[in-house]
């Protein structure tokens, strides 16, 4: 298996040697290299600066308090309404059926 694995990356030393030699196949490389680099990193600028609240609308920051603090509230809200309309008025026609 190691033998293997020797032959393999000296055949791809000798395919990059024999493919680098010339000057104009390394001048190609070059450009592909920096092309692919001014990609990743427009790519990798545009995330840091796409931040906006429809990013983060379904997966809350544990840290954002205040977004936490919001969320919880809005949870009360709708528990309150259940117990204001839903249950009191199971209690009311209880009651009145008594």
């Amino acid at each position: 298996m190691a033998k293997n694995k020797s032959l393999l990356l000296a055949g791809l030393a000798a395919g990059a040697y024999a493919y680098f030699r010339k000057k104009e196949n390394r001048d190609k490389a070059m450009v592909a290299f920096n092309n692919t680099k001014a990609k990743v990193n427009s790519y990798m600028e545009a995330q840091k600066h796409n931040n906006s609240d429809l990013t983060t609308a379904g997966n809350p920051d544990p840290r954002d308090i205040p977004d936490n603090k919001m969320v919880d509230e809005g949870a009360m809200t709708s528990v309150q309404y259940y117990n204001e309309e839903v249950q009191d008025k199971t209690k009311k026609t209880s009651d009145e059926t008594k």
